[in-house]
């Protein structure tokens, strides 16, 4: 099924290069690699809700977010959603299907209004061809995802559900804070059921855990925004253990 592709719209290169750069991966790349990225990209609007591709999908395209968030997820058959992660600006996706060409993974959704960088699947085997090393790199960009798996994992495995939840927040609002009067609020809408699909746990657990935080006045939770009004009393929840 083929997905809405958005609206071409323009950046400066400066403009561009500012948020790409906020990724470390992107800052490994060579020069001439960098250019030629800039070159043969296009950017795109997408409004809330659209979606960028459906498990099982073509995949069409590597992409980065420049702007608003991505979520990662899948459905199950009894229609129950399981997401895996959002994206932040500077993050890439899209890189195994560039290296395999098999379908897509998983789903990826738009939040609130989104900007992504875009690379064609035929400009990816472009940079591919004229620049072998960028199988490398697109390696290295399927590393991360790995590496980040496996903390998830190990999060599960070890960390008690109040410390995973604490740590999850803590990493959306670095991710995606915006500064408070009373803290760091998070700007993404969370339901408690993505909270709870995220590390592995129930509804009710996750609603437990907020409702007994913000007793204590370490977070606020209204409306599926939520403000960390104090982050170092969530921290030690994960790093005590």
């Amino acid at each position: 099924m083929l997905q809405p592709e958005g609206d071409v719209i323009t950046l400066s290169e400066q403009e561009l290069l500012a948020i790409l750069s906020t990724s470390s991966w992107f800052n490994e790349l060579p020069d001439y690699l960098i250019a030629k990225i800039v070159e043969l990209s296009s950017i795109r609007n997408y409004e809330d809700g659209d979606v960028i591709h459906y498990q099982g999908d073509t995949s069409r395209g590597l992409y980065a977010v420049l702007s608003g968030a991505v979520k990662v997820s899948s459905l199950g058959a009894d229609g129950k959603e399981c997401v895996f992660r959002y994206l932040a600006p500077g993050s890439w996706f899209g890189e195994i299907g560039m290296l395999d060409k098999s379908a897509r993974t998983h789903d990826a959704r738009v939040i609130n209004n989104t900007l992504l960088l875009v690379l064609s699947s035929r400009d990816v085997q472009t940079l591919l061809n004229l620049y072998p090393i960028f199988y490398k790199f697109l390696a290295l960009l399927l590393c991360r995802v790995v590496r980040n798996a496996f903390t998830m994992l190990n999060d599960t495995t070890l960390l008690s559900v109040s410390a995973r939840l604490a740590k999850r927040l803590i990493s959306l609002a670095e991710a995606y804070g915006e500064p408070h009067e009373r803290g760091i609020l998070i700007g993404l809408y969370l339901t408690q059921d993505d909270m709870a699909t995220i590390i592995n746990t129930t509804r009710q657990t996750i609603n437990k855990r907020l409702v007994d935080w913000q007793k204590l006045g370490w977070i606020d939770a209204k409306y599926g925004k939520i403000l960390i009004m104090n982050s170092e009393a969530l921290k030690q929840l994960y790093l005590d253990e």
